[in-house]
């Protein structure tokens, strides 16, 4: 005897499928969260990496004058 698949029925079936969109939405929105996090931090490391370049060619141009 092979025993049948159980099959949820139509409400429980849609409400499940309406979960796991909510849930794929909700996914998304917190992916693009972090990916503005991301830029954030990486424009912060090149605006302090700029910074630290102009002050060492201030520095070089005070030690030859």
């Amino acid at each position: 005897m092979s025993k049948q698949p159980y099959i949820p029925e139509a409400t429980t079936n849609q409400r499940l499928l309406v979960n796991l969109r909510r849930s794929r939405l909700a996914l998304e929105a917190t992916t693009l969260e972090l990916e503005n996090i991301t830029m954030q931090l990486e424009n912060t490391t090149r605006q302090e990496r700029l910074r630290r370049l102009q002050h060492s060619m201030r520095t070089s141009d005070a030690e030859i004058a």
